[in-house]
C-alpha cells in the first residue's frame, strides 16, 4: 500500500522537449502511458479483430453451401438392352453426357465441432491478449529502472550543487586569505581544481538524464520537460507474495487451450447430420436412357459418421496429453524462479535498510568532522588538501544515503511489479 510521496525537482530534456500542462511526473503515470501509447499495446486490438474475423468464419459452417457445377464428359461405352421385346424400342444412351447443376447443402448437426471451435478460438484469444499484457509489463519493467535512473542521478545533482555552493564559500574564504597573504596560493588552486570536477559532473549527468529520459519517451510516448518534477513512489513492502503476473496466467490459459483441443478432436468423430439439393440441366437428366436434354431435381439428407480413423483421435489426445505435461514442467519451473527472485529481493531490501541505518550514522559523525576542519582551515592550522578529504567523505556518504534511500524505494516498487501487483 502506498504511504508517502517524496518529490524531487530534477531537470531533464532539451528545452524542446516538455510535459505541457504538468508540474509533476509520477512513475505511475508513465506506466500507464506504456500501456496505452506503446505500439505493442496495439496489438490486442488486432488479436481482437483477427479472432471476430476467424469466429465469423467457424459460424459459416451452419450457412447453406452453395456451387455450381459443370461437367462434359465422353466415355467408350454404354449400357445396352439388345434382348428383343416385341413393340418396344429400348434406346441406347449416347456416349456424350453433358450436366450443369446447382448444389445446395445445409449442414444440420456437426457433433458440436463447430462449439468447439469457438471454444478453441476464445480460448486462443485470450492467450494472444496475455501475451500482450506480459510484453507490455516486460517494457514496463525497462521504464521503471530508467526512472529511477533519472531520480539516481538527480540525487547525486543535488548533492553536488550543495557541495559546490560550500566549496564556492570556502574558495571566496581564502581567496581572501590568499590575498592577505595568510594562506598559500596552492591550497586555493586545490579547491578551484575540486571545483571544476565537480562542474564537470554536473555537465556528465545531465547528458545522462537526457538519454535515459529519450528512452522513457521512446516507450511511452511522454516527453519531460526540464520543469517537470518526478516523484519518488514509496511503498511498504508486499504482505503476500502470491504471482498474478500475465506471464504466469498464460499456463493455466495454455491448458484450457490443450483441453479445448481435446475435446474437439473427440467431436470430430461424432456423426454429423446434412440435407441436400440439386437442381440442374443436362443430357441425360436422370433418366438414364434419354439422349435429350432435360432439367432435373434432387433433394435428400446425409448422415456421416467416421466409425474408425486408424487412431488418429487417439494420437491427437496422446499430443495433448503431452503438451500439457510440458506446460506443467514449465509452470513448476516458472514458480520456482519466481519464488527464487522474490526472495533475492527481500534480501536486498534487508540490505538496504541496514545500509541506510549505517549511512545516517556516518554523515552525522563526517558533518561534525567537516565542520571542524572548516573552522581549522580558515585559522590556518590544516591545509586545503586535508579540509577536501573530509569535505569529500562527506559529499560521498550523503550521496550513499540518498541513493540507498531511493534504491529502496526502487527495489519494493520493482518487487510489487514483479508479483504483478501493478496492473497499469
Amino acid at each position: 500500500m502506498r504511504i508517502s510521496t517524496i518529490t524531487l525537482a530534477i531537470a531533464l530534456l532539451a528545452s524542446n522537449i516538455g510535459v505541457k500542462g504538468q508540474d509533476t511526473l509520477s512513475l505511475e503515470y508513465l506506466l500507464q502511458k506504456v500501456a496505452i501509447n506503446n505500439p505493442t499495446a496495439k496489438l490486442s486490438a488486432s488479436y481482437d479483430s483477427l479472432s471476430g474475423l476467424e469466429r465469423r468464419n467457424i459460424k459459416n459452417a451452419y450457412l447453406p453451401k452453395m456451387d455450381v457445377n459443370a461437367e462434359a464428359s465422353w466415355q467408350s461405352d454404354v449400357t445396352s438392352i439388345h434382348v428383343p421385346i416385341p413393340g418396344i424400342v429400348i434406346p441406347t444412351p449416347d456416349k456424350d453426357n453433358y450436366k450443369v447443376s446447382l448444389d445446395v447443402s445445409q449442414l444440420i448437426w456437426d457433433g458440436g465441432i463447430t462449439s468447439s471451435q469457438l471454444r478453441v478460438e476464445d480460448a486462443s484469444l485470450a492467450i494472444d491478449r496475455v501475451k500482450v499484457e506480459s510484453e507490455i509489463h516486460s517494457l514496463q519493467d525497462k521504464v521503471i529502472d530508467l526512472y529511477f535512473g533519472i531520480l539516481l542521478v538527480n540525487l547525486a545533482d543535488e548533492q553536488i550543487a550543495i557541495m559546490q555552493h560550500d566549496l564556492e564559500a570556502r574558495i571566496r574564504e581564502l581567496q581572501v586569505g590568499v590575498d592577505n597573504g595568510t594562506f598559500l596560493e596552492s591550497d586555493l588552486l586545490s579547491l578551484k581544481a575540486q571545483l571544476l570536477k565537480i562542474k564537470q559532473s554536473i555537465v556528465s549527468n545531465i547528458s545522462t538524464k537526457r538519454s535515459l529520459a529519450y528512452q522513457i519517451y521512446s516507450l511511452s510516448e511522454v516527453a519531460i520537460s526540464d520543469s517537470a518534477r518526478l516523484e519518488v513512489p514509496f511503498y511498504t513492502i508486499p504482505i503476500a507474495y502470491n504471482c498474478v503476473r500475465p506471464d504466469y496466467q498464460m499456463f493455466d490459459l495454455q491448458n484450457k487451450y490443450l483441453e479445448d483441443l481435446k475435446t474437439l478432436s473427440t467431436k470430430k468423430r461424432y456423426p454429423k447430420l446434412a440435407a441436400y439439393g440439386r437442381v440442374g440441366y443436362g443430357k441425360p437428366g436422370l433418366n438414364m436412357l434419354s439422349s435429350s436434354f432435360n432439367d432435373f431435381e434432387v433433394v435428400g439428407a446425409k448422415l456421416s459418421w467416421n466409425i474408425w480413423d486408424w487412431n488418429t483421435t487417439s494420437r491427437e489426445r496422446q499430443q495433448v496429453k503431452v503438451q500439457q505435461s510440458m506446460n506443467d514442467i514449465r509452470k513448476q519451473a516458472f514458480i520456482d524462479n519466481y519464488n527464487a527472485q522474490v526472495k533475492s529481493s527481500l534480501e536486498r531490501i534487508g540490505m538496504l535498510k541496514e545500509q541506510i541505518s549505517t549511512d545516517k550514522q556516518m554523515v552525522d559523525l563526517l558533518q561534525k568532522s567537516v565542520s571542524a576542519s572548516n573552522s581549522k582551515l580558515k585559522n590556518g592550522t590544516i591545509t586545503s588538501s586535508v579540509f577536501l578529504t573530509d569535505f569529500n567523505s562527506l559529499l560521498n556518504a550523503k550521496i550513499d544515503l540518498q541513493i540507498h534511500t531511493v534504491k529502496l524505494s526502487q527495489e519494493i516498487f520493482k518487487l510489487h511489479h514483479f508479483i504483478g501487483e501493478h496492473q497499469f
